[in-house]
């Protein structure tokens, strides 16, 4: 199966204002939730509970089959705050589509946590800490990949975690070491790549990258360099290649067609930037 959606007309800049508020999130994103487990992902069941009444949606078309959909979710609590969000991603057969989770959590102490965790939860005893230096609670997670984990939820079930077998190994463990050193990370040397998922509201594509700090980089004639950024004689961002949903999993591609890689309003965090600009291509991005 192709990735089958469609890339509509001036669809990004509609994109921005068609979030739609949900007076509760639908039966397939509550049995998601309500099925996750605490440990793992951060998320208690009080803020999961919360969160399908803090639900907004977005739909995006595909060419063969109903639309996907992108769902933003919070919950608020006195000294905690969550936020998750979920992309579903349509699959070859109707029991295959997998749903995309990203959550984050915001906990000025582990005290703030305590009335929020039930015995449900089943966590561990070190499931959150209290980090003096950070001046915030440090939940424990884990199974995540490039910030996400991925599940399946079939037949209406307990959701399947399926994050390895549909997002691949982190390419930076294969890079030399040499091109690992300097970058962003606190120790200087990466552990894992970075994620643009700026375009994930219009395809279903992830883009990862690498950043590099002051005095450090790749040549401007690497094969990962991404040209751009301040001048010299080295570029501070180094292309990892493309995550393209398959219908099955996520295939790590080096270069993209622009249908899988649009022109897009919300950029501004994103290390290709604008790059339809004609004065900086994007190297990555397949000529028609």
């Amino acid at each position: 199966m192709s990735c089958g959606f469609a890339v509509l007309p001036a669809i990004a800049a509609a994109q921005a204002e068609d979030w739609t508020p949900l007076d509760r999130a639908p039966a397939e994103i509550e049995r998601l939730l309500l099925g996750l487990p605490t440990a793992g992902t951060g998320l208690p069941l009080a803020a999961r509970q919360g969160m399908l009444r803090r639900a907004e949606a977005l739909e995006i078309p595909r060419v063969d089959g109903p639309a996907d959909r992108y769902f933003r979710l919070r919950h608020e609590a006195e000294g905690a705050y969550f936020t998750a969000t979920i992309r579903s991603l349509a699959g070859a057969k109707p029991g295959d589509t997998v749903y995309l989770l990203q959550a984050d959590q915001q906990v000025d102490r582990c005290a703030a946590l305590q009335p929020l965790l039930a015995r449900a939860d089943r966590v561990p005893r070190n499931f959150c800490r209290d980090d003096a230096d950070m001046g915030v609670a440090v939940l424990r997670t884990d199974r995540q990949r490039f910030g996400y984990t991925a599940w399946r939820v079939a037949g209406g079930g307990k959701p399947r975690d399926v994050t390895g077998s549909v997002l691949p190994a982190d390419p930076v463990a294969r890079l030399p070491v040499a091109e690992r050193e300097g970058t962003s990370s606190l120790d200087g040397v990466a552990t894992e790549a970075r994620v643009d998922r700026s375009r994930l509201a219009e395809v279903p594509v992830l883009r990862l990258y690498l950043e590099y700090g002051d005095g450090h980089g790749l040549p401007r004639n690497h094969p990962r360099a991404f040209p751009g950024g301040y001048p010299g004689e080295k570029v501070h961002t180094a292309h990892l290649g493309f995550l393209v949903w398959d219908g099955h999993r996520f295939d790590l591609r080096p270069t993209v067609p622009r249908r899988l890689w649009p022109c897009t309003h919300d950029a501004a965090f994103s290390p290709s930037g604008q790059s339809c600009h004609p004065d900086s291509p994007d190297p990555f991005i397949e000529s028609p």
